[in-house]
């Protein structure tokens, strides 16, 4: 454990940030589960918008981000 006030805070804020983005990724996933369960425009509206915002927030790669919407696509119609 770090001796130093500085780095014992940004090792708290690490774990809060790290549980924050499993969180975020966990729901994306379960996101896009539920549409490829029964896919359906609003599903995929949804799923689109998460994944958006994983993106934006580089919880996910951008290009990663377009492959999955791609597929959802395809999975749509």
């Amino acid at each position: 454990m770090a001796n130093i006030k500085s780095a014992i805070k940004r090792a708290e804020l690490n774990t809060i940030a790290n549980e924050r983005n499993s969180q975020q990724k966990s729901a994306m996933r379960t996101a896009i589960k539920k549409f490829e369960a029964q896919p359906s425009e609003e599903l995929y509206k949804s799923a689109s918008a998460i994944i958006d915002k994983a993106a934006s927030k580089g919880l996910i790669h951008a290009n990663k981000a377009a492959r999955d919407k791609s597929r959802l696509a395809a999975k749509l119609g």
